[in-house]
């Protein structure tokens, strides 16, 4: 399969809170994965294409959430299957639609300190 990314993701689990912009109370959910274009979040069940969400997300270290509209791209869900039990689980992909430069450089600046390579003791 071709890779169609164009932004390199980081996989990383920061809290975050969604609310349909036309609709419902702020739900909170986990990110999978950040990126210059926008952030996969594990939801409770599938979202539309196109659905516009409020998000605010706080950054390890980083006192002020990163706010913004962001737009379902894609909704998936998929069955985790275990020794034990059987969870159904769903990814929805977000691309920014409306995001402060500001806000932008704050996620941006930590995910380049994440995949940074440390220096070897």
């Amino acid at each position: 399969m071709e890779e169609r990314r164009q932004f390199a993701r980081l996989d990383t689990r920061i809290e975050v809170t969604c609310r349909a912009v036309t609709t419902a109370p702020p739900q909170r959910m986990v990110t999978k994965n950040v990126s210059a274009g926008g952030i996969c979040i594990f939801v409770e069940q599938e979202l539309a294409p196109g659905t516009h969400l409020e998000v605010s997300m706080t950054l390890p270290d980083r006192p002020k959430p990163v706010q913004f509209t962001g737009e379902v791209v894609w909704s998936e869900a998929y069955e985790i299957i275990s020794k034990t039990h059987r969870k159904r689980a769903v990814e929805a992909g977000i691309k920014f639609i409306a995001i402060d430069p500001k806000a932008l450089d704050a996620l941006m600046q930590y995910v380049i300190l994440a995949v940074k390579p440390r220096p070897k003791p």
